[in-house]
């Protein structure tokens, strides 16, 4: 039964985040508009107003009162991340600037994610952070920073973010981040258009210190990593033709449309805004069995969360399929490597890993076990799903209840597109 329709996902989360954490930095109030309510987002959200934000519903979106780093003294604030690795890492870096006492912390998932990442470049600034065993809970007293220039050794947007929102309160002059392969750049065109100043030559980016103006008001875009799994289920469903609305399109976000062309896939885009994003819908339609591709490791941070869905289109392609270099699966709400490789293998598709490389090799005839397992990993259960719908069949998915993590609205969006046409 194929997916036929258009949907919108919810607004982007990196996005989502970052304009609700700026809004610690900023002055002035903003109207947002379509801002995600995932969980990861309601946690950002949440810590805004523990912080003494004041964020409020109204008709048409949710406004928010710049804090402009004023932060109420006086206490040690102990601030719950729940499960999201962008808050934690890109709080890190705001508060670090920020005079007070901070104590990060979240779930069992995110108490296994590395902070040592953050923490270095932050104390080569001054600032002080403590880790346990390099991990949350994360201990922060904000206060002076300086500048510095960072050379990062992990392709990582969350650790770009931390540094250069720290930098934006060091005094003494401009930081900069040289990274290692480009990732995304929502926190440098954001700054940007809150009034900072951010400098970016390919893959050197320096800020100043400054202040943000909120604008008035703020249009968020549909998140494409949660469109990647609908958009993606289409390419590999005969019959199948998906549109996903007002998605945003940055280049640093839309690598998985250029692997699904690579594949064979039919993708049309249409940009409709690019200020201060590129925003546009996105249409993917069945064009018969795909091809295996190769994805080299320069291409990675462009796809990095779409990678189970991705692999799951792998086994329904023709040949051999390679990811280089995707050690950072390691390293998120599970070790998502080796998830992807039992999960997809126990479904009965050719998949291993060797060194830092995931290999698949299609088509592949599914099996459906008694039971999957996601690891209560949000991504991993959307693509299970995905594939026992392809599969027409059904089997139990532990952990699926993870999926309003990002997708809160994944379940009714799919009954909107799977309809049985007769």
């Amino acid at each position: 039964m194929p997916l036929i329709g258009k949907f919108t996902p919810p607004g982007d989360k990196s996005i989502s985040h970052r304009l609700i954490l700026f809004s610690i930095l900023a002055q002035g109030e903003m109207l947002v508009k379509g801002l995600s309510n995932c969980e990861d987002v309601l946690a950002s959200l949440k810590i805004f107003r523990q912080l003494g934000g004041r964020a409020e519903e109204e008709r048409g979106g949710l406004r928010v009162w710049g804090l402009d780093r004023k932060i109420p003294e006086g206490e040690v604030y102990d601030l719950y991340c729940a499960n999201s690795g962008t808050t934690i890492r890109l709080l890190t870096g705001i508060l670090a600037g920020v005079k007070g006492e901070y104590v990060l912390d979240g779930d069992a998932q995110l108490r296994r994610r590395p902070m040592e990442r953050v923490a270095e470049p932050l104390r080569q600034m001054g600032a002080k952070i403590e880790t346990l065993a390099g991990k949350p809970p994360v201990k922060i007293t904000g206060g002076a920073l300086n500048p510095v220039e960072y050379l990062m050794r992990e392709s990582s947007a969350q650790l770009k973010g931390a540094v250069l929102l720290a930098g934006f309160s060091a005094a003494g002059g401009p930081t900069t981040v040289v990274e290692k392969d480009h990732t995304r750049t929502h926190t440098e065109r954001l700054l940007d258009y809150f009034g900072g100043r951010v400098e970016s030559d390919r893959l050197r980016h320096t800020v100043y210190p400054g202040t943000l103006a909120l604008k008035e008001s703020f249009d968020t875009p549909a998140d494409p990593s949660s469109a990647a799994f609908f958009l993606t289920a289409a390419a590999f469903i005969p019959g199948s033709s998906v549109t996903a609305e007002n998605i945003l399109l940055s280049q640093a976000r839309t690598g998985f449309l250029r692997v699904l062309e690579r594949m064979g896939a039919s993708v049309r885009i249409t940009m409709t805004s690019d200020t201060p994003e590129p925003v546009g819908d996105v249409t993917v339609e069945y064009q018969g069995e795909l091809s295996g591709t190769e994805v080299p490791s320069d291409q990675v941070p462009s796809l990095i969360d779409e990678i189970p869905i991705l692999a799951l289109a792998a086994t329904r392609a023709g040949g051999e399929t390679v990811f280089r270099q995707v050690d950072e699966l390691r390293i998120k709400e599970t070790d998502r490597l080796m998830s992807i490789r039992h999960q997809l293998g126990a479904l009965g598709a050719r998949v291993w890993i060797e060194g830092d490389d995931l290999h698949i090799e299609g088509p592949t005839s599914f099996i459906i076990p008694p039971s999957l397992d996601s690891g209560k990993d949000h991504r991993l259960a959307m693509t299970l799903v995905l594939a026992l719908l392809a599969a027409g069949a059904r089997t139990p998915i532990l952990g699926e209840e993870s999926i309003p993590v990002s997708y809160p609205t994944f379940h009714k969006d799919l009954s909107l597109l799977w309809r049985d046409r007769g």
